[in-house]
């Protein structure tokens, strides 16, 4: 591993301070130690923006998501409460990384009015979303796209009332984010509002560690709930760490997105609910 002062711990583990250089992932195993895995340099190709644009992925991944993320629900409510709009509007609202359409059923559900265009780079994810919305379709526009190339390929979309988005800007690292920030201020109108859904890491060490622990004991619940499976918290532990790596996860601390926002020129930036890991935040143009 590339870093500073690097040490082993009794398990063999390596760890260390992350070189500058270098992106990392940091995760921690079942004893609540923090373990760091270099990624790669961040003007290689981004091989995991694709990550989940495969059949086994799309046909899981709702099961998938109430076993990782349960307070999914939870938070698509919160965005839904938090907008200002009354259910007889004809609303605009971009959705951020659709997925499996989760998130624009239950914001259609709250205005059914409203008309959405819906954003992911998998098309897989997108078929799994037309049949989510299979009777709204006639108010939903899909589009293929990453984050990266939006800018380029919806540059003329302007005037919308929202944007909203659901456990998938994780994938950006910062500058990526401030990027893409700076576009969702561009095409909202005055007043328009931004909301985001995602998980977030802490700056503070320790209670990231017992965050993660408190995340791998729901899990365990919840796969023997869920999918009637027995598994441990080392193999949990295991299994997240090689899924964020996959996924090609970088959490922010949360309040390094609330900083972006500001620096995007929205002229609000707060979270509206948060627990542990998990949190609602957004900003006002």
């Amino acid at each position: 591993m590339r870093g500073e002062k690097t040490t082993e711990n009794q398990d063999g583990e390596e760890w260390g301070r992350i070189d500058s250089t270098y992106r990392a992932f940091t995760g921690t195993n079942v004893h609540g130690e923090i373990i760091i895995l270099d990624s790669m340099k961040k003007d290689l190709p981004r091989e995991t923006v694709y990550a989940f644009n495969n059949n086994d992925t799309v046909a899981t991944y709702d099961m998938d998501m109430d076993v990782w993320h349960p307070n999914r629900a939870k938070m698509a409510s919160i965005v839904c409460e938090v907008l200002p709009f009354d259910k007889t509007e004809n609303l605009s609202i971009l959705d951020l990384g659709v997925g499996t359409g989760y998130l624009s059923h239950r914001v259609i559900e709250a205005f059914p009015h409203a008309k959405i265009l819906a954003v992911d780079a998998a098309g897989l994810m997108i078929e799994g979303a037309k049949l989510r919305l299979k009777d709204h379709l006639e108010q939903v526009t899909f589009q293929t796209s990453t984050f990266q190339e939006l800018p380029d390929k919806l540059n003329t979309l302007s005037n919308l009332d929202a944007v909203v988005s659901s456990l998938a800007l994780h994938h950006l690292y910062s500058e990526e984010k401030l990027t893409l920030f700076k576009y969702i201020h561009s095409v909202l109108k005055p007043h328009g509002w931004f909301v985001n859904c995602d998980v977030f890491k802490t700056a503070d060490a320790v209670l990231e560690a017992r965050f993660r622990r408190l995340h791998y004991q729901g899990i365990q619940e919840r796969t023997q709930k869920i999918k009637r499976q027995e598994k441990s918290l080392d193999q949990i532990s295991s299994e997240l760490f090689e899924k964020e790596t996959k996924d090609g996860d970088h959490l922010l601390p949360l309040g390094e997105d609330l900083q972006l926002l500001v620096d995007a020129g929205f002229r609000t930036a707060e979270c509206f609910w948060k627990e542990y890991r998990e949190a609602v935040y957004g900003g006002i143009k």
